[in-house]
């Protein structure tokens, strides 16, 4: 192949970082300063974010496993605010680092992890995001998993579902695929029309998914709302679900089983608290990341678990069946109609949260891997091919087996949302050096591109809950005050995390490689000049020679 043919799919950026040698980059990776045309977020697309996020069928299903489990449902709701309220902490914090700087995750891990160890951080977020973001709904001893192409598949039911209610006929669809397969020709064909709807959005630049995220703002709160009344209705109150009190029948302290359901909250947002760089780097005003953050995470994400509580509720008393399926509800209604603006809807939603929630993340984290050839739009793509050749009909299958090592992948997530948070908030007094993040070798090139403070808190922050790993994937031997550790996995990793490295930090100080000038052509332009008045009180002068960076 001509080299003069692939020079036309390589990508080129403005040289952001001068002089020295400078790190491979490409557009989406550079910052965005304020001025910038793509800054358009503001309060109304930071909260649709999070209505996307909210309105999901796996936020739905969220308190599931809580009230499985034995926990009275009013325990479960709590424990599922409990986990976003935690969530919501680095979810703020890594948040406004995005927007004050204008860099998404990939890049912010150069800080933390070094330039080089910075790879690693975005694979571990990476392969959640693609294949194995799960958490486990023991209700029908399934698993509902939230990566791409697990969500697409998830889509494909919606759209099978669809189909079935315009021609009932579409029930007897001939299949011609072994059973071996594990997914039918009906379920084969959805999948790919989800898909093929898919793909046009996936053009989209995360600049304008803030569009996206409105018209979602709207449908599902609308459709939220009309499900809730039903249930009230239909039930004549909150129906029997809601009378149940605390009843565990394995011997576990409740207060166990509490923190377990807590981290099985955590998990589905984990990446969230990591990536939101990804998304408010585009936001306008810094002030505003911060509690739209707080009400959409703790609010709103946590009312659709309600939701799904009190209409699995309703449905057993009026049909006396017990399903945490919304679709399967729709079925349950005997009209075509609204089983179809029901499948439609949700259909509407996993798009939304496949691509806020996956697709974006994946695609920033392939971007920093090959820059010169993959940005968020390629990035997007590839990601969609990988979910389809991952064939999620298998992994949702197959489950079980792994299922356990698998919904512990938020013990790895935890201890790089507190190295993030100690690194930026605590050793480094909110300033970092943009220039330096493109440059290497650099003050983010620590030892040979990698920062030992980081990786030796990393083992620390899962080291308590490697034992609990173990009992949970089948190991017998291991005691069972494992699990209990186990089931704050999440929590424990990045309070560890959080204190190694900071203890790290300040005994072992940071290098100081670099001059005021140097700090001054990475502030200038950048964030740091546009942000709110109140967020900067020091002389652009002072802030380079008080500088964290040790």
């Amino acid at each position: 192949m001509p080299a003069g043919f692939l020079q036309h799919f390589k990508l080129h950026s403005d040289a952001f970082a001068s002089g020295g040698t400078r790190i491979h980059s490409n557009k989406d990776l550079d910052p965005v300063p304020f001025e910038s045309e793509e800054r358009k977020w503001t309060w109304p697309s930071l909260l649709g974010f999070w209505i996307a996020e909210a309105f999901s069928i796996s936020m739905y299903q969220v308190a599931s496993s809580s009230i499985t489990k034995g926990l009275s449902p009013g325990l479960a709701i709590l424990a599922v605010l409990v986990g976003h309220v935690l969530v919501c902490i680095p979810a703020m914090l890594n948040g406004y680092v995005g927007c004050i700087y204008g860099i998404n995750f990939p890049v912010l891990m150069r800080s933390t992890f070094g330039v080089y160890g910075a790879y690693f951080a975005v694979f571990v977020r990476g392969v959640v995001a693609c294949i194995c973001k799960l958490y486990t709904s023991h209700q029908h001893n399934t698993l509902t998993f939230e990566g791409f192409g697990t969500q697409s598949f998830q889509g494909g039911q919606c759209i099978q579902t669809m189909l079935q209610a315009i021609w009932p006929s579409f029930k007897s669809f001939p299949n011609h695929i072994p059973a071996s397969a594990h997914v039918t020709s009906a379920q084969m064909l959805c999948f790919f029309l989800f898909i093929i709807i898919q793909l046009p959005l996936l053009w989209l630049h995360v600049s304008k998914l803030r569009f996206l995220f409105m018209a979602k703002t709207i449908v599902m709160p609308i459709f939220g709302l009309t499900l809730f009344i039903w249930a009230l209705v239909a039930a004549k109150g909150f129906g029997p679900t809601f009378s149940k009190g605390t009843h565990i029948t394995d011997g576990t302290p409740a207060a166990v089983v509490f923190f377990q359901c807590v981290t099985t909250a955590i998990g589905p947002k984990a990446t969230l608290a990591l990536n939101m760089p990804d998304f408010t780097r585009y936001a306008k005003y810094p002030k505003q990341v911060f509690w739209t953050q707080a009400v959409g995470l703790c609010v709103l994400v946590t009312l659709c678990g309600i939701l799904g509580v009190t209409v699995t509720s309703a449905t057993q008393q009026v049909y006396g069946v017990t399903t945490w399926n919304p679709l399967q509800v729709s079925a349950l209604w005997g009209n075509r109609a609204a089983e179809f603006f029901s499948a439609l809807c949700w259909m509407f939603a996993v798009i939304g949260t496949n691509i806020s929630a996956n697709s974006v993340s994946f695609s920033n984290d392939l971007s920093l891997w090959f820059p010169s050839w993959i940005n968020a739009r390629r990035g997007a793509y590839v990601c969609c091919i990988i979910s389809i050749a991952a064939t999620p009909w298998n992994i949702q299958y197959s489950a079980a087996s792994f299922s356990a090592f698998l919904g512990g992948y938020s013990m790895f997530l935890g201890p790089i949302a507190g190295i993030m948070m100690s690194d930026f908030w605590i050793l480094r007094n909110r300033h970092l050096n943009l220039t330096s993040l493109y440059r290497h070798p650099d003050i983010y090139s620590f030892f040979h591109g990698f920062n030992i403070r980081a990786f030796a808190a990393f083992v620390c922050g899962i080291a308590p809950n490697l034992a609990g790993l173990a009992k949970a994937t089948g190991n017998k031997s291991v005691p069972k005050g494992a699990s209990y550790v186990y089931s704050l996995s999440w929590l424990i990793g990045t309070i560890v995390a959080l204190v190694i490295y900071t203890i790290l930090g300040k005994v072992w100080l940071m290098e100081d490689k670099f001059e005021e000038g140097q700090v001054m052509d990475g502030v200038d332009g950048s964030s740091l000049s546009h942000s709110d008045p109140g967020e900067l009180k020091m002389p652009m002068h002072e802030k380079a020679t008080n500088s964290l960076e040790m």
